[in-house]
């Protein structure tokens, strides 16, 4: 990773992933996990908010606290997008609409800490305009409802 940083000289974000199967024996929670390899690199996060609710929901974890576990004055910007479960398992798809509980967990983050910048994903079956402009407004509601209840409570 040094040598990335100084090949590049700009600021480097790791993203978290979405996964449909837990490493076997691991030694650490994806929270714990993450946490340190953004300590050790001395990097940024580009947290995926639609990566965070698949593998709460692929893990039954609440992801909740695992937002409550990451550093997150270290986000460097926050993906958003949509999926579908198939045989039991969510997957992260960038070519669905974003599931109300993934808005959800936006407004959560967003009542948490002030994010420099979210974008939707979208990397197949393009909606129509008014579709995509739908999303992208129920994307800024969210936000400037999480942020109203930041500036609630301080």
């Amino acid at each position: 990773m040094l040598e990335a940083k100084q090949a590049f000289d700009i600021p480097l974000a790791l993203e978290n992933i979405a996964s449909l199967i837990e490493w076997p024996d691991d030694e650490m929670d994806e929270a714990t996990f993450l946490f340190e390899l953004l300590e050790r690199t001395d990097t940024l996060l580009l947290l995926d908010i639609e990566n965070v609710y698949a593998n709460a929901r692929n893990h039954d974890y609440d992801p909740v606290e695992f937002l409550e576990r990451i550093p997150l004055d270290r986000i460097a910007y926050v993906h958003v997008a949509g999926g579908i479960e198939r045989d039991g398992l969510y997957h992260d798809t960038h070519a669905h609409p974003i599931p109300a509980e993934v808005l959800q967990l936006l407004e959560e983050l967003c009542a948490r800490t002030a994010v420099p910048g979210v974008m939707l994903e979208r990397d197949d079956r393009f909606p129509p305009d008014a579709e995509t402009n739908a999303e992208l407004d129920a994307i800024a509601a969210a936000m400037a409802r999480g942020e109203r209840k930041r500036h609630a409570v301080a």
